[in-house]
């Protein structure tokens, strides 16, 4: 505790109140946020029951137990942290709910859908919400389902978080907000249909719990003594009215975030959450404290950070949208080595091989692992960074890009495609119900998927697959009884081959392509899973058989590919060994690399609202 800086301990020393803590990046927020709650069990004796601590990923809820848990055995505190709430607001949400569940509208063992199932539940249903009177000024008609349905999601997903009753928007003036209430009364029937909860009703539906069981509330509030959210920039309307409720009185509530790292107004935050926080107490009252010194980074990547963040416009008045702060290195002798430099050429091939120069460069300089490099792209699909991208694997590069939608481009994906349709011949028959109907998906079935498996099947190496599959497919075609398996159960006989096995072998997970194929294999056998959990699917039955085929070939995969699935992402590895990574601004957030290349400081950033998110930001939302 020696280190502690006088800001930190600032932090440590006001604990009750409200409090905002305002904690640039490197700045030791972690540190803070742990020592913060040692202290209130350690000094003044407060249970870990009576702790609520709120983190944006898992992934960070996990990392926080671990270093409170590890901090309170260095003091010798022999206390269980189970008890405590602290989690992401969807996760502590979703506790209140099952502590309270008979005063929700929720039955036993009701469905939690993420946003896969969200989205493919409205890519089903698209029809009927298609039905609804004037939804096209809401949704454009020509444009596919998949994106329908994602457009609708994004619109369903913000005014749920906005609080915003369908009720309220049925009665809009405006058409399209009126629309977009019949939607949500219909969405909300479809959840409640299947006993389910969303990411954004779990939130919807603890609010309505506090604010309709004025006893569940008072309960909370005399348990959760102290209050700490983490990331409050990212936080939304519907967060911060949940909040309000459980701090009661005591108003012993501390958010901690950095207004310069607002990067989900996309999913419903809004940075208006942090820079208006003060005023929702008595003037003075809420304490701020800044947390400025940075202790990851070297002084001129700060000082680089510091003269880029000035240029920007950040409004003037009561309309500036940035706290006032100077992000400063920690004070300590630093390597004379160049810590920020400008990779640039003139042309598209010409800047790859200055990348690509720049990585052999970073090995000759010691570089132990290319995982230690990241680059950072405000979309991963652009031509840019594909193309560069595709340039370092010929070079002998890997690159691992997460959500680069190539994963039905991958061969083991075809090959394992090409083989289901294989082991289903009646397929065929069966998967056009209208004469004139045309699905693009058919031809990539046709083209890549079949053409793939059909080279294969004819080689000598994989002459016991193919005889597998041959009995499979003709047991399939001629059913005449339920089997005792289903899909997954097919693939994972499919991986006792060659074809497949080769891609688990020691070679393949410790050479050029670092176990990728492996990754997109097991995220397929999650997929086929999430199929048979969505459409009820445990055997092939002579009854279902035709109907589960057009689900899966013609609805599920289609949903699949037109939505450009990513490729498997594994939180416990963010960057595979091996690998240089490939990201946006987004998914790198939290994460941290050695190197990182970032290729677009001189864009501006992207509009992520439309006309319509004002329209309800601006007469609707409650703020």
């Amino acid at each position: 505790m020696s280190n502690i800086n006088k800001a930190q301990q600032e932090a440590l020393n006001t604990l009750d109140g409200p409090v905002l803590i305002i904690a640039g990046p490197g700045s030791g927020k972690t540190f803070t946020l742990v020592e913060r709650i040692v202290k209130l069990i350690q000094v003044k004796g407060v249970q870990p029951e009576s702790i609520l601590v709120v983190t944006f990923t898992e992934k960070a809820a996990r990392e926080l137990t671990t270093r409170i848990s590890n901090r309170l055995l260095e003091l010798k505190i022999d206390l269980n942290l189970n008890e405590m709430y602290l989690g992401t607001f969807h996760s502590i949400c979703l506790r209140i709910l099952e502590e309270n569940q008979q005063y929700t509208r929720l039955k036993r063992s009701f469905t939690l859908y993420d946003q896969f199932d969200q989205q493919f539940l409205l890519f089903k249903k698209m029809k009927e919400f298609a039905e609804i009177e004037n939804f096209h000024f809401l949704i454009k008609e020509e444009q596919s389902r998949w994106n329908q349905a994602s457009e609708l999601l994004i619109l369903l997903n913000k005014v749920t978080e906005e609080a915003l009753t369908s009720e309220a928007l049925k009665e809009a003036p405006d058409i399209e907000v009126a629309i977009l209430g019949e939607c949500l009364e219909k969405y909300h029937k479809l959840l409640e249909e299947n006993n389910a909860l969303d990411f954004s009703t779990i939130q919807y539906e603890t609010l309505t719990l506090l604010e309709r069981q004025p006893t569940v509330v008072l309960e909370l509030q005399q348990k959760l003594k102290y209050l700490m959210v983490d990331e409050y920039q990212d936080t939304n309307t519907i967060q911060e009215r949940i909040l309000k409720l459980l701090m009661g009185e005591a108003q012993n509530l501390c958010v901690v975030g950095d207004d310069d790292q607002g990067l989900y107004r996309f999913r419903g935050a809004t940075i208006r959450n942090i820079l208006e926080f003060p005023k929702n107490f008595d003037e003075h009252k809420c304490k701020q404290i800044q947390l400025t010194t940075n202790y990851r980074s070297h002084p001129d990547i700060v000082n680089f950070f510091g003269q880029w963040m000035e240029r920007l416009e950040w409004g003037s008045g009561t309309n500036r949208f940035r706290y006032d702060k100077n992000i400063r290195a920690r004070e300590d002798e630093f390597p004379e080595v160049p810590s920020v430099i400008k990779v640039e050429a003139e042309g598209r091939e010409e800047w790859y091989e200055e990348n690509y120069q720049f990585l052999l460069s970073l090995k000759s300089d010691g570089l132990t692992d290319w995982n230690q490099v990241a680059f950072l792209f405000r979309s991963v699909q652009s031509d840019r960074a594909v193309g560069l991208a595709n340039y370092l694997e010929e070079k002998g590069i890997p690159v691992y890009s997460p959500r680069s939608n190539q994963f039905f481009d991958r061969e083991e994906i075809k090959l394992l495609i090409g083989l289901f349709i294989f082991l289903f011949p009646q397929y065929f028959n069966i998967r056009k119900w209208n004469e004139n109907l045309k699905l693009a998906i058919w031809d990539y079935y046709d083209q890549q998927c079949i053409p793939s498996i059909k080279e294969e099947l004819q080689k000598p190496e994989n002459q016991d697959l193919l005889k597998w599959a041959q009995e499979r497919a003709r047991t399939h075609y001629q059913l005449v009884e339920n089997t005792d398996y289903a899909f997954t159960a097919l693939f994972y006989q499919a991986l006792q081959f060659p074809l497949f096995s080769k891609y688990f072998s020691d070679e393949a997970l410790s050479g050029l392509d670092k176990g990728r194929a492996a990754r997109n294999l097991s995220k397929f056998s999650s997929l086929l899973a999430k199929f048979e959990h969505l459409h009820y699917v445990t055997v092939i039955s002579r009854e279902f058989v035709d109907k589960n085929l057009t689900d899966l070939f013609n609805q599920y995969f289609r949903f699949l590919k037109d939505g450009g699935i990513g490729e498997y992402e594994d939180d416990s590895e963010y960057a595979p060994s091996g690998c240089v990574s490939f990201l946006t601004i987004h998914q790198s957030k939290g994460l941290e690399y050695p190197v990182v290349v970032t290729c677009s400081l001189e864009g501006v950033p992207r509009k992520s609202y439309n006309d319509l998110d004002e329209i309800l930001e601006n007469n609707y939302s409650i703020c």
